[in-house]
């Protein structure tokens, strides 16, 4: 036997579905967290920066008030008075020692020069020759021309003296020409200047000569050294 239910059945709610957040939804969320975090902490390494900075400046500034109170107290502790003194002082010293040198007369050169025009030609001597002097001597007077066989034992010194530059020379000589040569020597000479005309007189001398020449002459000294 078949049986027919007739009264009317229960219809079952349909499920309700609860909407979670989607992917795309949660990713922007952990942009947002990062980016946060990110400008949270630039921002404390720029503060961090800025407070370094800070300290160093306010340090520099410490220690260039504390040169300047030592550079005070050092000027405060100078003698600027005496200071200008002594640098005074100190020029004027300069200024005599270049006087000293200007003066300075090294009488050794001169007196070789000397001891060279004695020299006969063949050993080496012979004056040092000034040749612009020289040609503009052999020019006014032909016979200013030096002899290079002289016999330079003709001739001798006996005293020679200087005084502010000039040497005083005396000696002897065989004869007038020994002497006019020495002239020329000294007058071609690059260590001497004028000359002044040599005084003389014959008198009786040495054995080997029944007469000689006693001289004197002043001439000028150019270079001493």
């Amino acid at each position: 036997m078949i049986r027919i239910n007739l009264a009317p059945s229960k219809r079952k709610a349909p499920a309700r579905t609860v909407a979670g957040p989607t992917t795309s939804a949660v990713g922007a969320q952990w942009w947002l967290g990062l980016m946060v975090i990110g400008w949270v902490g630039f921002g404390a390494v720029a503060w961090w920066l800025l407070k370094v900075e800070e300290d160093t400046t306010q340090q520099l500034r410490q220690n260039v008030s504390q040169t300047n109170k030592k550079i005070e107290a050092i000027k405060s502790e100078i003698d600027e008075e005496g200071l200008k003194t002594r640098e005074a002082q100190v020029e004027q010293m300069e200024v005599a020692i270049k006087k000293l040198n200007a003066k300075r007369r090294t009488p050794v050169y001169v007196m070789y020069e000397l001891a060279m025009i004695l020299t006969d030609a063949k050993d080496g001597g012979g004056p040092d020759v000034d040749q612009e002097k020289y040609r503009r001597h052999l020019r006014d007077d032909p016979q200013n021309e030096i002899n290079e066989r002289w016999d330079p034992t003709g001739l001798w010194f006996n005293g020679i003296d200087e005084n502010a530059g000039m040497l005083s020379i005396s000696g002897g000589a065989r004869d007038a020409a020994d002497l006019t040569e020495f002239t020329r020597r000294l007058r071609a000479s690059a260590r001497f200047g004028e000359l002044s005309n040599p005084v003389f007189e014959r008198v009786g001398g040495r054995q080997d000569a029944a007469r000689i020449l006693n001289w004197k002459l002043s001439v000028q000294v150019r270079q001493w050294d």
